[in-house]
């Protein structure tokens, strides 16, 4: 099974106007979206060509802003650039903003073909500030939102052909946009793509929009998804993807199969990524959108104690990071500490926790040889008298 590198060696050598763009296409331009190009824009100017990056790739100037960058990324963007296919294509409105607190992690891009434009959403990088909003959804429209509606609303102008695609965090920020998108520039829209990405929360918004953009999206995820999966949009064309990896590894696109040019398509989920996705929908749903707030805020005020900004902080911290993530959340408030007791406990127990938590553990057990036993009576008593007869012996 071949991946994006494959894909991109495979088709390098044919143009757009050969072979129009496909999903293939979109997993490569939004993964090119975790480049970090802010020299390139700086130095060249507004509009630049994807080959403009070789350049400063070979200098050790472009970064992918991806946890785990060691696995050959750098190969992605060299290859996409060095291609015919896409290494002409012109990349322009470039937007990277981060920002510790409030917390802020956005950035998008569009590139330019011939006979159309693809809006990329970048999803979330290695910064505390991102992952924090990505919980946030839960309880609020974020500032990465609205930055992302308002990107939408200014790049797509009301003639060509345009597509909108993201992954992870960025395929939320496409779904939001397109969602806010006023009718005559959605009508400009030929395809959005949600990749591996969560959908609107519905507490947060009013999730009818889901309807009218359904006819032009695409939903894809790897047989093991869960970031995917939470608050799952409505999509009818959906698609579950093979992956080269296996468990959580299978959430980032360079493990995603292609063949022969294709998605290499899968016939169903992982039924463990479905138990995982289950027990998270129980747990987030056991949580008001009050204490969603606090857990959120004191749990990434512990992730930071030590004066960690991104995911590396922390881990190159080693012990002395989690002591002090551990000793901030001993002092957090009661919300957090049953917020993140609580999420073992439904793993455990399924679907029979809100009954065991409301009638205590030896209450539930009562209740439950209690409907067994009317349920034993009541059979008996549809039985004919010799069967019953015939039991009793």
């Amino acid at each position: 099974m071949d991946n994006l590198s494959d894909y991109i060696k495979w088709m390098g050598d044919l143009p757009f106007s050969a072979y129009p763009l496909n999903d293939a296409d979109a997993l490569v331009l939004c993964f090119l979206a975790y480049y970090d190009f802010t020299s390139l824009f700086s130095e060249t100017g507004k509009e630049v060509c994807l080959r403009d990056s070789l350049g400063m790739l070979e200098e050790g100037e472009l970064r992918v802003m991806l946890v785990g960058r060691d696995r050959g990324f750098r190969g992605i963007l060299e290859a996409a650039a060095r291609s015919r296919r896409f290494g002409d294509l012109r990349m322009s409105d470039y937007v990277d903003l981060r920002r510790a607190e409030p917390p802020l992690q956005f950035a998008a891009l569009t590139f330019h073909g011939e006979d159309f434009s693809f809006l990329a959403f970048r999803g979330t990088d290695g910064s505390l500030a991102g992952w924090k909003e990505d919980f946030m959804i839960s309880f609020t429209i974020t500032e990465a939102q609205d930055l992302a509606r308002a990107y939408a609303q200014r790049v797509i102008e009301e003639d060509g052909s345009y597509y909108i695609g993201g992954h992870s965090k960025g395929g939320n920020l496409a779904l939001y946009a397109a969602c806010e998108l006023p009718a005559r520039q959605w009508d400009r829209v030929h395809r959005l793509y949600l990749l591996d990405s969560p959908g609107l929360c519905p507490e947060v918004m009013e999730t009818d929009c889901i309807g009218r953009i359904d006819p032009k999206t695409t939903r894809i995820i790897p047989t093991f998804s869960v970031v995917g999966n939470l608050f799952e949009p409505e999509i009818s064309d959906s698609r579950i993807v093979s992956s080269t990896a296996g468990g959580f590894v299978q959430h980032s696109l360079d493990t995603w199969g292609i063949d022969h040019g294709k998605l290499a398509l899968a016939q169903e989920e992982s039924p463990r990524s479905r138990w995982i996705n289950e027990t998270l929908s129980r747990w987030i749903g056991g949580i008001s959108q009050e204490d969603r707030a606090v857990f959120v805020q004191e749990l990434f005020a512990a992730l930071s104690a030590d004066g960690a900004e991104t995911l590396e902080d922390i881990e190159s911290g080693g012990a002395a990071s989690f002591e002090s993530i551990l000793a901030s959340l001993f002092k957090a408030s009661s919300v957090t500490k049953r917020t993140i007791t609580d999420l073992p406990k439904r793993a455990i127990l399924g679907e029979h926790y809100d009954e065991i938590t409301q009638l205590s553990l030896s209450g539930w057990l009562m209740k439950r040889f209690q409907d067994w036993q009317a349920q034993y009576t009541a059979r008996r008593a549809e039985l004919p008298e010799e069967e019953k007869d015939g039991d009793r012996t």
